[in-house]
């Protein structure tokens, strides 16, 4: 099976084309404007062509639903729609955390993957091995404060996540998965993607939606003025 996986959750983002659990390309996106609508779909095909390959050919396309910016992820989610629409694909959506959790090199431990949401909050989840090695979910990512995360945190659990240089004082202390291994990648997308295309558990194309879990600080200020 050949997946395109769309990773647009952060600042930058990445998409990667995977066949057979076999990773073979993986493109950068910039943060200056890369991930616009407009051009994430000419990305994907300048990645295809590279490896000589055609939309056509793509058996499912993954994306992951955040938790994330609210922008990179509208963005990722409806280009994955469209290429899925157009292609009479499946859609696979990814939990975003647990990509990260794919990308820690984490072994014998659980992991919590953490973002932060401002306001002294954080979005946190929690995640470790399956017995068949695969990462799961163990508590959803939730809104939740920095000292209840704190407070909830396992001594011997380790932490990763976009956020965590973004927290990094209020971390202190605490066990940290390597700085390269903690944000989302394309390619552990599109690998999450293609496992659960080979089981057939797919997404509903017209219910998949971004994983916010806070609505924006604009819609929260447009309610509290009504």
């Amino acid at each position: 099976m050949i997946v395109l996986g769309i990773e647009t959750s952060g600042r930058s983002g990445s998409v990667a084309v995977v066949r057979d659990q076999v990773v073979l390309a993986e493109t950068e996106l910039s943060a200056t404007g890369r991930r616009h609508a407009r051009t994430l779909v000419p990305e994907i095909g300048l990645l295809l062509k590279e490896l000589n390959l055609k939309m056509s050919e793509l058996d499912g396309v993954a994306v992951s639903i955040g938790p994330g910016s609210f922008t990179g992820l509208r963005v990722g989610i409806v280009c994955a729609k469209t290429l899925a629409y157009a292609l009479q694909a499946p859609l696979i959506a990814v939990d975003t955390f647990l990509a990260v959790a794919a990308n820690s090199g984490v072994t014998d431990c659980s992991l919590f993957v953490i973002d932060d949401a401002l306001r002294g909050d954080v979005y946190a989840g929690e995640y470790q091995r399956g017995s068949d090695g695969s990462w799961v979910c163990g508590s959803p990512p939730a809104l939740i404060s920095m000292s209840e995360f704190l407070n909830h945190l396992h001594s011997d659990a380790m932490v990763s996540g976009p956020g965590v240089g973004k927290l990094i004082e209020e971390l202190e202390g605490c066990k940290l998965v390597e700085e390269v291994r903690r944000s989302p990648l394309a390619k552990q997308i599109a690998l999450i993607g293609e496992c659960r295309l080979k089981s057939q558990d797919v997404s509903d194309f017209w219910t998949v939606e971004p994983h916010y879990i806070r609505r924006s600080a604009a819609e929260e200020k447009a309610e509290s003025m009504n």
